[in-house]
């Protein structure tokens, strides 16, 4: 199945504005990130040693904020949409 991946900001810097990856049908969120992430010098940004989505990672899924945590939990389906953003920060 397809599923597109957005990212902003740093996240768009290191892995493109927006990518679309081939993965097996009934991956989950994490799943489809670790495809984005590969294991590329900017691999660390996204996920830790233990292949898990970082927790500072702001994941949206059908208009809903995601817990990184979570993301091993939800199926995705053909042509759904994942959006990252990196944490926020300002002066």
């Amino acid at each position: 199945m397809k599923v597109t991946i957005r990212c902003y900001a740093r996240f768009r810097d290191a892995f493109g504005e927006e990518q679309e990856r081939e993965i097996p049908e009934g991956s989950s969120i994490r799943d489809a990130v670790l495809a984005l992430a590969g294991s590329g010098p900017d691999a660390e940004l996204l996920i830790d040693a233990e292949k898990n989505i970082r927790s500072y990672v702001m994941v949206m899924y059908r208009d809903s904020r995601i817990a990184p945590a979570d993301a091993d939990t939800i199926s995705l389906s053909d042509n759904d949409l994942i959006i990252l953003f990196p944490p926020v920060s300002g002066g």
